[in-house]
C-alpha cells in the first residue's frame, strides 16, 4: 500500500502577498492530492482573519476526516495544528510542549486505520525559535508516554516545522527511533521562504514501519504565493490495508 502525505505550514492563510485566503490554501493542496495532510499554524488567535472555523473549513472543501489541536486560544479564536485524511481516524490526541515563557506548542497525534489491524501513528508539530526551546521540545517529543509508546507497535511519521534552520539532521533526533526522510532518500528539500526556498524547517520524520520512496517540496505558481512555507510531500509505503480507504466523511474536532 502507498500512499502520500503532506506537511505543510499554512500561515494562518496569510499568503506572501498579505491577503489572507483559506480557499488558496485548499487548492494547493487539491494540488498534492494527498491521503494525510498535517498542517501547522492553522487558526489565529491575534485577529489578522476572518475565519475563526480554519480547521473545519479546510476539511470540509476536501472532504476528509480531521482532527485539530489548538495550542492556543484567545476570546474564541483557536491556532494550532490540524491532521486531514482519507483514512479514519480512530483516536486522537493533543500533547503539549510548551516551554516557559514562551509561545504555547503542541503535537498533535492520529491514530489512522489502516485495515487488517493495522495502524498509521502520525504527529505533527509545530517546534519553538530558540535552540533552547526545541531542545526542551525534542526531549519531551521522545519521553516514554509520547513517542516511546507509539512506536512499539505500529508504524510513525512524525512531521511538521521543526525551525531547525541547518540542513544537517536535528542533533537530539539523531540514532534515535525515528529516521529524516529526506536525508534517507539524500534529497534534501528545501520549502522556506516559499518564493526562493533556501531551509529545511519543514520536515518528514518515519520510523522502521515506514519505507519513504520520494520525498519532495510541492512547487506551483500557486504554492508559491498562498503560504510563506512550501508544502513537503512524501510518498511512502505503509502496511497493506484490506479495504479502500474512507474518501468523505464528518468533521472530527478536539479540544
Amino acid at each position: 500500500m502507498e500512499l502520500t502525505l503532506v506537511s505543510y505550514n499554512i500561515h494562518s492563510g496569510i499568503g506572501t502577498d498579505g491577503h489572507f485566503d483559506l480557499q488558496r490554501i485548499g487548492e494547493v493542496l487539491r494540488e498534492i492530492d494527498a491521503d494525510v495532510i498535517a498542517l501547522q499554524e492553522v487558526g489565529d488567535f491575534r485577529g489578522q482573519t476572518t475565519r475563526e472555523d480554519q480547521p473545519e473549513h479546510l476539511a470540509d472543501l476536501l472532504g476528509m476526516h480531521m482532527a485539530f489541536g489548538p495550542n492556543v486560544v484567545r476570546q474564541g479564536r483557536r491556532y494550532g495544528n490540524a491532521i486531514l485524511t482519507r483514512l479514519p481516524i480512530l483516536k486522537s490526541k493533543n500533547y503539549d510542549l510548551s516551554v516557559p515563557r514562551r509561545e504555547p506548542r503542541g503535537a498533535l497525534r492520529c491514530d489512522l486505520d489502516l485495515g487488517a489491524g493495522k495502524q498509521l501513528h502520525v504527529f505533527c508539530l509545530h517546534l519553538g525559535l530558540s535552540i533552547g526551546e526545541r531542545r526542551a521540545q525534542e526531549e519531551l517529543l521522545l519521553s516514554a508516554d509520547i513517542l516511546r509508546d507509539a512506536v512499539r507497535k505500529d508504524p510513525v511519521v512524525v512531521c511538521g516545522d521543526f525551525n531547525y534552520w541547518g540542513n544537517k539532521p536535528v542533533p537530539s533526533l539523531v540514532r534515535r527511533a525515528i529516521h529524516d526522510a529526506a536525508l534517507e532518500l539524500q534529497s534534501p528539500a528545501r520549502t522556506y521562504p516559499s518564493r526562493v526556498p533556501l531551509l529545511r524547517l519543514d520536515r518528514i520524520f518515519v520510523d522502521t514501519g515506514v519505507r519513504p520512496l520520494s520525498i519532495r517540496p510541492h512547487r506551483s505558481a500557486l504554492a508559491g504565493v498562498a503560504s510563506d512555507h512550501l508544502p513537503l510531500v512524501m510518498r511512502f509505503e505503509a502496511p497493506v490495508r484490506e479495504e479502500s480507504p474512507v474518501v468523505s466523511a464528518p468533521v472530527q474536532l478536539i479540544g
